[in-house]
């Protein structure tokens, strides 16, 4: 991992432009291959709808109660031509808002081909859906320091990647502008970030990522290192799941240094049907500073009343380092998927 990340930089240029290249190339080799002009899509290729909403209740010890309309999503997605599929999806709550914009071309079956806007290669939570999270929010570390959740991108970025599985490994690599949605890139350089996966047996995967990124504060400003590197661990056997990460993070900008990690543990209580949920999280905002960590205690519960729809309950603790209190949350979710 640690040669990987030395290499990204000086590769960052070559790897960009080797992309762009596929991007151009590939697609065009594969496509060209059809002798015959494709049937029109709505009759030749069935199209896959799905969705879901998320509404949300939270009561706060300090802090202003109320509902919200969480999330309000739609995923279309299908096969434009043999081993080319696509992906589209909105969010209806955010003026609408395109999350994704993708088309992949399976170039060999351990090798395909991302292209457009998507999630960055970067951690197993950043990479879980919102519909599937054990709790209702994703971890603080999470959500301070991934590629994409920092900006409030949620998680994507515009870009492609390389992704596949061989025997028990699962790997990803991508360049990307580093900007985020729908947002052109304000300098020169790209950003490059990846992740591996390896799953010895079926019920254990461990994982390690990193992203290696330039980042300025204006267009034509001077560019700064943004580093990340993550460790992952699942294991799901049964009615039992651990899931946990840690994330280490390097701003070049301020000179800062920031970390975090969560581990979590769900129990079904009634088969598909009953989960209870422990999180703990830890978030240090400045390495180089002491007593500044905080902790977040989740405790919840899900209710599953389908596959894709289920009520959650959740108790927030967040605690300051030392162990005072610094607030709490009562929140209460129904999703509705199809």
């Amino acid at each position: 991992m640690k040669m990987i990340c030395k290499t990204a930089k000086g590769l960052g240029r070559a790897a960009a432009w080797g992309l762009v290249i596929s991007c151009l190339v590939l697609p065009g080799g594969l496509l060209g291959q059809e002798k015959k002009e494709p049937a029109p899509l709505t009759a030749a290729a069935p199209l896959r709808l799905t969705g879901f909403s998320q509404f949300l209740y939270t009561d706060w010890d300090k802090g202003v109660d109320g509902f919200s309309a969480r999330r309000i999503r739609f995923s279309l997605s299908g096969e434009l031509f043999k081993n080319v599929n696509y992906k589209i999806q909105v969010d209806g709550v955010k003026s609408p808002m395109i999350l994704d914009a993708i088309v992949e071309f399976k170039l060999i079956p351990e090798v395909g081909l991302r292209v457009g806007q998507f999630k960055v290669p970067f951690s197993m939570e950043n990479l879980t859906s919102s519909s599937d999270l054990d709790t209702i929010n994703r971890s603080t570390p999470e959500e301070r320091l991934a590629p994409g959740r920092e900006n409030k991108m949620n998680g994507r970025d515009i870009g492609a990647a390389l992704f596949g599985k061989w025997s028990v490994l699962e790997y990803a690599l991508g360049v990307f502008n580093g900007s985020g949605i729908d947002t052109k890139d304000n300098n020169s350089e790209k950003d490059i970030g990846g992740r591996v996966v390896i799953r010895p047996v079926d019920f254990l995967a461990v994982g390690a990522a990193f992203y290696r990124g330039r980042t300025s504060a204006a267009a034509g400003a001077p560019a700064y290192d943004r580093d990340r590197t993550g460790l992952e661990l699942t294991v799901l056997h049964g009615p039992f799941s651990l899931k946990s990460e840690y994330i280490y993070a390097k701003d070049e900008v301020n000179k800062l240094e920031r970390s975090g990690w969560y581990v979590q543990g769900g129990w079904f209580l009634i088969a598909k049907k009953l989960q209870a949920v422990l999180k703990l999280d830890g978030y240090d905002a400045d390495r180089s500073k002491s007593d500044n960590r905080t902790n977040l205690w989740t405790v919840g519960l899900n209710w599953f009343l389908t596959a894709k729809s289920k009520l959650q309950v959740n108790y927030e603790l967040y605690k300051l380092e030392g162990g005072k209190t610094d607030n709490s949350a009562f929140l209460v979710q129904l999703q509705a998927g199809f």
